[in-house]
């Protein structure tokens, strides 16, 4: 949903592959996004495709990895799912379960426990980090400042950090 900051953690993703990972590996990312015309609370979609090799097709048809964040966002983009997706659910907003390996993400709990501080977002995002290896720690953090508005950089970074600790430590379902 529009202020969830799904696209602002998929352009953090992008940025990371394409400019940071690329340090260390060949890496690629091209980044779409789409949202209703009043992005608060209308749906939004945020598309991220990292490759090896160069790619230039910007949309994800069958995705390998879906966050997701609301309940009408799963409604919307399960049917996209293919036998190896890997499912990653806000677990208070996020009603259905597929029948894939998922793992629940308490991000909104975590962010409450953070204090505001840190959004649930970028807890989905470490979680995702953490649970995938897309992309190095090091480099979502250098994208993280770069993106971030300043007052927000300390925040975000320790919501980041507790999502890469909850994903590594999760147990997925299947």
């Amino acid at each position: 949903m529009g202020g969830q900051g799904i696209i602002f953690a998929g352009i953090v993703l992008a940025r990371a592959a394409a400019l940071y990972e690329s340090r260390n590996r060949p890496m690629f990312a091209v980044q779409t996004q789409s949202y209703g015309p009043a992005a608060r609370g209308e749906s939004s979609k945020c598309d991220v495709v990292l490759s090896e090799e160069e790619s230039f097709y910007p949309f994800v048809d069958r995705p390998d990895f879906l966050v997701v964040m609301s309940q009408p966002a799963y409604e919307r983009f399960i049917d996209q799912t293919h036998s190896g997706t890997v499912v990653i659910l806000e677990k208070e907003s996020v009603e259905g379960r597929p029948d894939l390996t998922y793992y629940d993400v308490p991000a909104i709990a975590k962010a409450r426990e953070l204090e505001e501080r840190g959004p649930p977002n970028m807890i989905m995002l470490g979680a995702l980090v953490g649970i995938t290896d897309l992309v190095s720690q090091d480099s979502a953090i250098d994208a993280i400042e770069d993106v971030s508005p300043v007052d927000a950089v300390d925040g975000n970074m320790e919501a980041f950090r507790e999502g890469v600790r909850l994903g590594r430590s999760m147990v997925y379902h299947e």
